[in-house]
């Protein structure tokens, strides 16, 4: 899968060599208990991305700004027939690349991948993404008690279905605000870039598993 990009943001493959962006993003402490448990250090993340390599209709992106700043995670997988699911959604909140890098992620399940339904799953606390999810035209289907376990414990988990017939509309009234974001992720790179930050200084994420 090629990259793909707009809004002043890029999806791209996954590589090894994100293992270590991978680990810091799903292990902040506002993403603990809000997506599946993962791995704990790089090597671990390595081997299990070289797992996924092997597998087929799983695709895993980077979200990155255009000069290849890592922002997040995003992921499109179980795929079958039409229907697929997305999640691995991680993106950090400093950043405002949550919304373009979403309607990426659907122009690309909708149109290059010819899916006619995404779904989605998640934690039952997790109300950001609710919230975020409803916005981009997605609808509620049910709620399955203790579905899944995240450290040790189990959790609720909210579905979520969106149809392709739905995308389009949704899309047009997302369209201003990631042209907006682009503005600000831009500014955003600027001064990362100036300030010469290393990876791992953002508090925040929003995260989907």
């Amino acid at each position: 899968m090629e990259h793909t990009e707009g809004f002043g943001v890029r999806l791209r493959p996954v590589g090894v060599e994100d293992a270590a962006f991978i680990v810091w993003l799903r292990n902040q402490e506002f993403v603990i208990g809000k997506l599946g448990d993962s791995a704990t250090d790089v090597a671990s993340q390595e081997a299990w991305l070289r797992n996924h390599f092997q597998r087929k209709n799983d695709y895993y992106f980077i979200v990155e700004t255009l000069s290849g700043i890592s922002l997040g995670t995003n992921g499109l997988y179980d795929i079958v027939g039409t229907v697929g699911e997305t999640g691995r959604y991680l993106v950090r909140t400093d950043v405002p690349a949550a919304i373009p890098s979403s309607i990426l992620a659907f122009d690309l399940a909708f149109g290059r991948l010819g899916l006619r339904e995404v779904l989605a799953r998640c934690v039952a606390t997790n109300h950001t993404i609710h919230s975020l999810n409803r916005k981009f035209g997605f609808h509620q289907t049910e709620v399955v008690s203790g579905s899944q376990f995240i450290g040790g414990k189990p959790v609720d988990m909210v579905h979520f279905a969106l149809k392709a017939e739905e995308w389009p509309k949704s899309r047009a009234r997302l369209v201003p605000l990631a042209e907006y974001a682009e503005t600000r992720i831009r500014a955003w790179e600027e001064q990362f870039r100036f300030d010469d930050l290393e990876v791992g200084t953002s508090p925040r994420v929003l995260a989907t598993a």
